[in-house]
């Protein structure tokens, strides 16, 4: 490779440089050396029409390692085959209407768009889309109010019409800049930034020393692209043009790096020389390629790691699920058995909501699932295997009712009442050694709400809540009819009708409640592990008070009386406490955090914040929330803590957590830094 063709590349580079700094920064950059020579370089930007599906992402991490190791120039991924799915519309739903489907009117959760919507920039490249968004939401449309002007910009689905969840959304005709950013040279977080080793030969030609400059190049403007990408809560989405034009270096480089070891004389012995890119590194390029937000950086403290669901998680054509949400998870609590270490018995549970069989929440609909994922590494996402059909493994990646089919876990049993929905809120292991139908020594226990009608945003109405459980790892469940809670106005059950669990090592499993849709406060119950069936051994927290002359009655326990608890948590701040952010609580999770040495609960508020409070007992007082991330484009709801969060186990200050996106109606794993809060 001559000079000419050196100065070419680097003529492409600075142009794209220049240019992308005089856009973004405002002003132009200009780099000089001794050199007269000039020249031209090209490059074409690939651009694309959203189709319904968007790149798949690698279903294993393994898988992701050798994509990284794949040809750079690539433009667009095709759309592997396997992952299309057929029409089945069969309802495997038992003792439920065929193919009921889910109210369109149902909505979620209102937002201040003054407060929380994030604001555009100017006009700017639209991002890539792929897939239509769902036309109706069978458990949350936590929405802009029509007439915020959000442009869509989702990787995959964007909603339109003022981002109104109340609106069925249409797939937004964009363009994307360029596509090929898996191995971009992105913004990283904290340590997680790429190294940059300058190459060496040992011949003695003599090449234009150019490499380096343009080596230092690229690091001043990452340098730059750290700044822009150290956002702020409220901060508005970064320019896509930025990943692109990293992307574009990143390319430009490799080929640089690859054409002068191709172009290097047979005797010499030539370094490698290529851009090393740590775990960290590819890991972050993965989540600037596939977040639904132009920045996977939400806030100072917290962004957005990979989808667990769906398309990019290829669980359409593993498990014949295009969308679902809410994603509550749990230690499962068994203990590995090294007599057989081709099965991971210690697992992760995750149990979703309605899911369908295709896109706009059409095809298939079945009242819930469940997952299973023995990834400790979240670094880079939580992988989730693919199902063991009909072989006695109850370990794979989800109970299945065919080869690649998901099936339900909770169906209505006949002698309950009828319901829209089934929906998982909360999930707990508890160790049972005596019970000699609990095949590995634990049970697994899924509290769920029956849904009977979806209301406007934020608002359904349940007819009662249950608890059902399992003996074989959540491959079938059962529920108790010693659990049920009638949701009615005369009873304190109302507070109980979406739950959150939490153990405290006490021996009672803590129970937090909150009445149907997103509008109230949360209560607390415990109950002794082995009662966790029975709701009449339930005890109830009732919270200190004061007495007409002076008198204070301190805060106690009442068994048996769900209306004697107290609100602990949202709905207090006095006259304006509405303004504050935490008010109302929504799809909660709580556990203990080892990093903070206080128990955490993570949820979402009425502005749709995603918000965090702390404690040093499971009833509180509870601290302020702190807002870890506002709204976003596409509405965010029920954030689920995992329990292998470093800062949970006390390795670390990470905690990650589950979060849904209504917009393309799947899950995501976030991350927040404890230490930067």
């Amino acid at each position: 490779m001559g000079a000419a063709a050196y100065v070419g590349r680097i003529g492409g580079l600075a142009v794209a440089l220049g240019v992308g700094s005089a856009v973004f920064a405002g002003q132009g950059v200009a780099w000089a050396d001794d050199t007269d020579s000039t020249a031209s370089g090209t490059s074409s930007a690939a651009t694309s029409q959203g189709d319904t599906t968007g790149d798949r992402k690698p279903t294993t991490k393994a898988d992701r390692a050798a994509a990284d190791e794949s040809d750079d120039t690539a433009q667009d991924a095709e759309v592997d085959g396997d992952d299309k799915v057929d029409g089945d519309d069969e309802d495997p739903q038992v003792d439920s209407p065929a193919d009921e489907a889910v109210d369109e009117d149902r909505t979620g959760t209102e937002t201040d768009e003054d407060s929380d919507a994030q604001e555009d920039p100017a006009p700017e490249p639209a991002a890539p889309t792929g897939e239509a968004a769902p036309a109706g939401d069978p458990d949350v449309q936590p929405a802009v109010e029509p007439g915020a002007g959000e442009v869509a910009k989702t990787t995959k689905a964007t909603a339109t019409a003022g981002d109104d969840p109340a609106i069925p959304p249409r797939a937004a005709e964009t363009v994307t800049v360029a596509t090929q950013v898996s191995t971009a040279l992105v913004p990283q977080q904290d340590d997680e930034a790429s190294t940059a080793t300058a190459p060496t030969t040992t011949t003695s030609t003599t090449k234009p020393n150019l490499i380096s400059a343009i080596v230092n190049v690229v690091n001043s403007m990452i340098d730059w692209a750290h700044q822009k990408a150290d956002t702020q809560p409220g901060d508005a989405p970064q320019p896509p043009f930025l990943w692109a034009l990293m992307a574009f270096a990143r390319r430009e480089l490799d080929n640089l790096f690859a054409a002068r070891t191709t172009n290097a004389p047979r005797s010499s012995a030539v370094a490698p020389t290529s851009l090393a890119l740590t775990d960290a590194a590819t890991a972050a390029a993965t989540a600037a390629a596939n977040s639904p937000w132009f920045n996977p950086q939400v806030s100072a403290s917290t962004r957005f790691i990979d989808w667990v669901t769906g398309p990019y998680a290829n669980t359409v054509g593993r498990f014949q699920i295009y969308g679902t949400d809410l994603g509550i998870m749990w230690d499962n609590g068994i203990v590995d058995n090294p007599a057989t270490p081709e099965i991971e018995k210690r697992q992760i549970l995750i149990a979703v909501g309605d899911s369908f069989g295709l896109p706009g929440m059409q095809g298939r609909h079945i009242y819930n699932t469940l997952f299973r994922s023995s990834d400790r590494d979240l670094s880079d996402g939580m992988t989730i295997p693919d199902g063991e059909w009909f072989n006695g493994n109850m370990f794979g990646g989800a109970p299945l009712d065919g080869a690649t089919r998901a099936r339900p876990i909770i169906n209505r049993p006949s002698w309950l009442p009828g319901s829209v929905t089934l929906i998982p809120t909360a999930g707990v292991s508890v160790v049972t050694p005596d019970d000699p139908l609990a095949k590995f020594g634990v049970t697994q226990y899924v509290s769920f709400m029956s849904v009977t009608k979806w209301g406007q945003a934020g608002r359904w109405t349940t007819n009662y809540s249950a608890v059902a459980y399992s003996y074989d790892n959540g491959e079938n469940f059962v529920v108790a009819p010693q659990s049920v809670r009638y949701n009615s106005f005369l009873s304190g059950n109302r507070n109980f009708q979406q739950s959150a669990y939490v153990k405290g090592g006490d021996g009672y499993v803590y129970v937090y409640g909150t009445p149907n849709g997103r509008q109230g406060a949360a209560y607390l119950a415990r109950v002794a592990e082995e009662n966790i069936l029975d709701v009449s051994k339930y005890e109830y927290y009732k919270k200190a008070s004061s007495g007409w002359f002076g008198s204070t009655t301190p805060a106690r326990w009442v068994k048996g009386s769900p209306s004697s608890a107290s609100a602990i948590i949202g709905k207090s701040g006095g006259l304006f406490g509405f303004t504050k952010p935490g008010y109302t609580v929504s799809e909660m999770s709580v556990q203990y955090n080892e990093y903070l040495k206080k128990y955490v609960v993570l949820y979402g508020d009425q502005a749709n914040r995603i918000v965090m409070r702390t404690s040093d007992t499971p009833e509180g007082v509870w601290s302020d929330a702190t807002v870890l991330m506002n709204q976003q484009t596409g509405g965010i709801y029920a954030p689920m803590l995992h329990p292998w969060s470093p800062s949970t186990e006390g390795t670390g200050s990470k905690l990650y957590w589950n979060l849904s996106l209504w917009s393309d109606y799947n899950i995501m794993l976030m991350e927040t830094d404890l230490s930067k809060l």
